[in-house]
Parts: structure tokens; C-alpha cells; sequence
């Protein structure tokens, strides 16, 4: 769609479009993650291969009524053992409903056939307790406004907004991104940016990162590089899209996983009505399916 770039400097342009992520009260997604990764040397399991896609949306306008919709399916392999799965999840203000479509097993990993005849392909509903659902709104985002916002959230939101997480970012071109006319740029993960914004953003919640602290964090950072390609809606300042690309790097006695690891992530319907359709067949999950879940 052209190549002029926008007044805005690249740096500038990208952070503002990160921030405003705040902003956003609801939105779609849709995210694929792929793998591709080796163990350390001499221990197992020395490939692990995944793929999964995410995809649905997401409303938190009023806190006391979130909906959330997901489809997730992924597979993943560790050497010879592996698995598949397929899923949706929807939530509102009442209940947790999940429908497990597929599930499958490879070498190692065996899932019983009466178990998958049991769960496969129907509604499961678990109740959320309202004080499970306040302390979980209370993570989301409802928006940016000062009127809302605790003095500590205010001060994470100036945190944020002062944080140049990338560095190197460079305006390529502009294209079309989920029907919006959007800025394309280039820029790699500011890894001491990231650091401070860390130390920082703990020292706002009361906490101090020691000295030893900090630097575990850097030499483990420094295992890994992560650049990609961000592309910001020109009419809505967001950042709709990224491609990225995570370079797990390896050390030098090869004891240390390697590989890497992309993304491809957008959003787009800013700021619109969700729904979620309440399964009418939905049957409560059994007790003895929720205390055999690891705690």
C-alpha cells in the first residue's frame, strides 16, 4: 500500500502502539506458535517439536461480567512421545465451560480410550465463585483511565509507557493489517530496557531485586535474542500485529537447550461487543475429575 513513512519517529511510533494495548477493553486474537528446539547434550529428550494455534476473543469492559472465548489446538513431540489436542474454552461472570474435541497420545504418553470416550466432545461447566471472579478482573485489562486506575496501576501505566522495550527499530512499509491501514516496522528485544522495567515494575509491588538477582536475569537473557516484525494500525495507534522470531542460543559445552521458536500474533475489533454462548447441554464437571487434578 506504499512506502511514506509516518511523521512519528519508528521508536516512538512502535512504543505508543505497545502502550496502547492498555487502552484496549476487547478484542479478537489470533496467535500460532511454532517450535523447533534441541536438548542439551547427551540428555534427553534431544528434539521437542510443537505447533499450536489460539484463536477467539476477549471482553473485560465491565469488570463484573468478563467473556472470554478460546479455541486452542497444538500438538507437541519430545523425541519419540508426543501428543495432540483440540479444544474451546468460554467464560463469563457465572461459569468455566470447556469442550475437549480431540486428545491423543503418542508413544510414552497413552491416554485410555474410556477416558476419551467419557470427556470427548461434550460441554463441561465449572461455576466461578464471585470472589474468584472479582480477584481475577482485577488482573485484566478494563482500559486506561486515571479515574479507574489505583495509584500503583497508574504508576506501572507511566513505567510502561517511559520503556522502550526494542531497540534498532526501523519503518519498512505500510500494509494492510485486519482491514486497517497499518505501519510495518523492524526491532530487536531491548534486553537491559526489559531488565530495569523488571527491577522497576517489582519495586512498585513493594519488592527489591538483589544485585545476584539481576545478574542471573541478565546471563539469562543473554541465552537468547528475539527480533521480529510489528505493524501499527495508523488509525488506531495499536499494535495489531507481530511476527517474531525467539533464537535460543546454545552455550558452549552444549548443556544448554537450543533453537528456536516463532510467533505470529494480531488483534483487531478494538473496543466492540463480545459475546459468549452458553452451551445449552453443558453438564457439570464430576468432583472426582477436580480432585485428580495436580495442585
Amino acid at each position: 500500500m506504499g512506502n511514506q513513512a509516518p511523521k512519528t519517529t519508528p521508536d516512538v511510533a512502535l512504543q505508543e502502539g505497545l502502550t496502547k494495548l492498555s487502552s484496549l477493553t476487547s478484542y479478537t486474537y489470533n496467535i500460532a506458535l511454532k517450535g523447533d528446539l534441541k536438548g542439551p547434550a547427551g540428555q534427553p529428550p534431544a528434539k521437542v517439536t510443537f505447533n499450536a494455534t489460539l484463536g477467539g476473543n476477549i471482553d473485560t469492559k465491565d469488570a463484573k461480567d468478563p467473556k472470554f472465548n478460546l479455541a486452542l489446538k497444538g500438538t507437541m513431540d519430545a523425541d519419540a512421545d508426543g501428543g495432540d489436542a483440540d479444544l474451546t474454552l468460554r467464560m463469563n461472570k457465572d461459569s468455566l465451560y470447556v469442550n475437549i474435541k480431540d486428545l491423543q497420545g503418542r508413544g510414552a504418553i497413552s491416554i485410555p480410550d474410556d477416558m476419551k470416550k467419557q470427556i470427548l466432545g461434550q460441554w463441561w461447566s465449572l461455576p466461578i465463585p464471585p470472589a474468584t471472579l472479582d480477584e481475577l478482573t482485577k488482573s485484566l485489562p478494563q482500559g486506561n483511565s486515571d479515574a479507574t486506575m489505583t495509584d500503583e496501576q497508574k504508576k506501572m501505566k507511566a513505567l510502561v509507557e517511559a520503556t522502550k522495550f526494542f531497540s534498532n527499530v526501523a519503518f519498512v512499509d505500510t500494509v494492510t493489517v485486519s482491514g486497517e491501514q497499518s505501519d510495518h516496522y523492524t526491532g530487536v528485544l531491548d534486553k537491559a530496557a526489559f531488565i530495569d522495567f523488571i527491577v522497576k515494575a517489582a519495586e512498585l509491588q513493594g519488592k527489591t531485586v538483589s544485585d545476584t538477582e539481576k545478574a542471573d536475569m541478565t546471563k539469562s537473557f543473554d541465552s537468547f535474542d528475539f527480533s521480529g516484525d510489528f505493524y501499527v494500525g495508523r488509525d488506531s495507534g495499536v499494535l495489531n500485529q507481530v511476527k517474531g522470531n525467539l533464537t535460543i542460543k546454545e552455550n558452549a559445552d552444549k548443556s544448554s537447550p537450543s533453537g528456536q521458536v516463532t510467533l505470529e500474533g494480531s488483534l483487531a475489533d478494538f473496543n466492540k461487543a463480545m459475546t459468549v454462548e452458553v452451551p445449552a447441554d453443558a453438564k457439570p464437571i464430576p468432583p472426582e475429575a477436580l480432585s485428580s487434578l495436580p495442585v
